[in-house]
């Protein structure tokens, strides 16, 4: 007898949205199973809530499949597009941001000496 718990609900919101996900983009389950590299029925399970999605599959389903996480966690009802430039812009703006403060922090340790 399978004992429930409180993700049991969770676990099939998620892998609902994730047969959603697989739906829109047209593939097949065998397919997005080989790109996590399980079989097509360790993805039903996925899919049916009865196995929790675990944090490398998200990470495919987020990088490699440009997939909004949101949609898939239930924040949003409808997957948004992901526009890859733009976030690979934000981060380098980021990053450039980032550095600059490293940067002035030196300099002013610099002061100090």
């Amino acid at each position: 007898m399978k004992v429930k718990h409180r993700g049991d609900n969770i676990d099939a919101l998620i892998g609902g949205n994730v047969k959603k996900f697989r739906e829109i983009l047209g593939m097949e389950r065998k397919e997005l199973a080989s790109l996590f590299h399980i079989t097509d029925d360790a993805l039903y399970r996925i899919e049916k809530g009865q196995t929790g999605l675990s944090g490398i599959y998200g990470y495919i389903l987020a990088n490699r499949l440009n997939c909004d996480m949101n949609f898939i966690f239930g924040k949003n009802s409808v997957p948004q597009t992901i526009d890859t430039e733009a976030a690979d812009e934000d981060h380098r703006k980021t990053m450039a941001r980032v550095l600059r403060y490293f940067a002035d922090l030196l300099e002013e340790q610099e002061e100090w000496f």
